[in-house]
């Protein structure tokens, strides 16, 4: 399941916690939990996301530029400044997604968007703080190339036992993970959701985190194996 919420004013996406509902307006993303639901039907006359052809592509907007390739079934969900997603056409439950200079984010209860006081960002800090994270079960780091940039990898899930729920996730178990500090993107770990995150280190400074990410935990495995040769796929281009 996924992570989010704050009424930022230009993205919204809605996520149940087996269902995942996204939207794209603008520059924002902003994540917010609904009790369980299914995944709605369409509605009549709305025009449906569709797969762009299998082929090689590149962000329009992302920073660093991302050049990646597609199979068929995959769509472009979102191409923003601070945050750029891929989405297979056939599921709205797993996804990849790009995070630009992400900062920790605050555990403050109340689950507000901004940035927790004090912590570093840089990829290893990043790393390190995540690890931490008494909610969270999180994998020994890895090292890792994505594109050219290095850093490292880790396996993050919610820990078993974990009550501790963002008001808006209606109990739902969450751990408030990542925000860009601008009302660019929130990021917050829920119930079942599983991640694979590339912490990677851009040179000059910031970071980009490339995230493998299944809110049905269930899903992952499988995830994983598609998302891999896209992941491997990427370059980034020299700032």
């Amino acid at each position: 399941m996924r992570n989010r919420r704050g009424p930022l004013p230009t993205l919204v996406v809605v996520i149940a916690v087996v269902a995942l509902v996204m939207g794209v307006m603008g520059i924002a993303l902003v994540p917010a939990l609904t009790s369980p639901a299914a995944t709605p039907t369409p509605v009549p006359g709305t025009p449906q996301p569709s797969a762009v052809p299998a082929g090689t592509y590149a962000s329009q907007v992302f920073k660093p530029t991302a050049t990646y390739t597609l199979p068929g079934g995959w769509l472009v969900g979102a191409d923003t400044a601070p945050y750029f997603q891929l989405l297979p056409v056939t599921s709205d439950l797993v996804g990849i997604h790009l995070f630009r200079d992400a900062k920790p984010a605050s555990q403050d209860p109340a689950c507000p968007d901004t940035a927790a006081a004090g912590i570093g960002a840089s990829g290893r800090e990043l790393v390190e703080w995540i690890r931490g994270r008494p909610g969270l079960v999180v994998s020994d780091a890895r090292p890792v190339t994505v594109g050219g940039l290095t850093g490292q990898e880790i396996d993050v899930a919610i820990k078993t036992g974990w009550t501790a729920s963002c008001p808006f996730a209606n109990g739902t178990p969450t751990v408030p993970l990542l925000t860009d500090g601008k009302g660019g993107y929130r990021w917050v770990v829920a119930g079942s959701e599983r991640l694979r995150l590339d912490i990677l280190d851009v040179p000059g400074g910031g970071t980009v985190i490339v995230d493998v990410d299944a809110f049905d935990g269930s899903l992952m495995d499988a995830l994983v194996k598609d998302a891999t040769p896209i992941v491997q796929s990427i370059s980034f281009a020299a700032r």
